[in-house]
């Protein structure tokens, strides 16, 4: 059996007679149906997600296994697959226990500032009973007269909020680049101040955004995302699957069609890292998958080294966070 045809049936771009021979030669032997199943599973690892998984086969996985030993990478990819059930059921419990402090040691009364270190999250609970979680080296900030008439947050990071609903006291989340109001919902805000661009991404409610003059320039309904690009000032709002936008809650990052040096800022961020791209082309190639945040790095990277260009050298420095190069 040719590795086209199969290439070609996970696509979904099969004629009849190739499916038919496909199917054939699956049930001539248990090897080759093994074979099949091996692919299925290299699939499924990559393509996380309520996307196609035909598109995503064919527009950003496929392309990158092409020149090499299939088989071969098929068989490590699988390895990884079977370490990522067990690394998750793993991570996710030692986040709980230790990267994520109670709700009740974060309520807080009176004025407030939280800085999360690179590496860690947290959890808190506003006077409102607003709840929030913050990603890695988040900052958020407000007054002491918080919940005294007004529910205003200031916000350097990422964070995703469950607004307690209050008709009468409009909450407000400010960033460097816009601000946005709401009055009983759920969304995502990433906005680091090092970064050109700001996102917001609506799963239920209603959340104005707001410009720095204070007025409204639009309003996000659930499912919508904003993208906005400070440098430009462009604006762009689009349906899109809100999982993708909080999965990190659960350790889970799926990347869709983001170039590599966008997910290795995030990375330094996780994980306390130094990355260096020494190739100008590596750092605008676009990935498209899925990994676990609290895999261990090598892990990661080597996903990444399957399902891209990248070679890497891992140099641990020990007063300085690990440095790590993509050649």
């Amino acid at each position: 059996m040719e590795e086209k045809i199969i290439e070609k049936y996970l696509a979904g771009e099969a004629t009849e007679d190739e499916i038919k021979q496909l199917f054939e030669w699956v049930e001539a032997d248990a090897g080759n149906r093994n074979i099949l199943i091996q692919y299925k599973k290299a699939l499924a690892l990559l393509a996380s997600g309520d996307e196609d998984t035909n598109e995503a086969w064919t527009q950003f996985i496929l392309p990158r296994l092409k020149g090499r030993n299939i088989r071969q990478l098929i068989y490590r990819m699988v390895q990884i697959a079977a370490l990522f059930v067990f690394v998750f059921g793993l991570g996710m419990l030692v986040y709980h226990m230790f990267l994520v402090p109670s709700r009740e040691s974060l309520e807080y009364t009176s004025g407030l500032k939280v800085d999360v270190p690179l590496g860690q999250m947290a959890n808190l609970t506003l006077p409102d009973g607003t709840k929030v979680m913050l990603n890695s080296g988040t900052t958020l900030e407000y007054g002491h007269r918080f919940g005294l008439g007004q529910r205003e947050v200031f916000l350097e990071g990422e964070a995703f909020f469950e607004v307690f609903g209050d008709q009468d006291h409009p909450f407000i989340v400010n960033t460097t680049s816009l601000d946005f109001k709401v009055f009983g919902t759920s969304f995502n805000i990433e906005a680091y101040p090092e970064e050109i661009k700001t996102t917001a991404t609506l799963v239920e409610g209603s959340l104005g955004i707001i410009g720095k003059n204070g007025d409204e320039i639009s309003r996000l309904d659930p499912g919508e995302n904003l993208l906005f690009d400070r440098k430009n000032s462009k604006m762009v709002i689009s349906r899109v699957n809100t999982g993708i936008y909080t999965s990190w809650r659960d350790g889970i990052i799926i990347f869709r069609n983001e170039k590599l040096k966008e997910i290795a800022k995030k990375m330094e961020r996780w994980y306390n890292l130094e990355i260096v791209i020494q190739r100008e082309a590596l750092a605008e190639e676009p990935y498209y998958g899925s990994i676990l945040r609290n895999k261990p790095v090598d892990q990661i990277l080597e996903v990444l080294k399957l399902t891209s260009s990248i070679e890497y050298t891992i140099v641990q420095r020990p007063d300085k966070p690990t440095l790590i190069y993509w050649k």
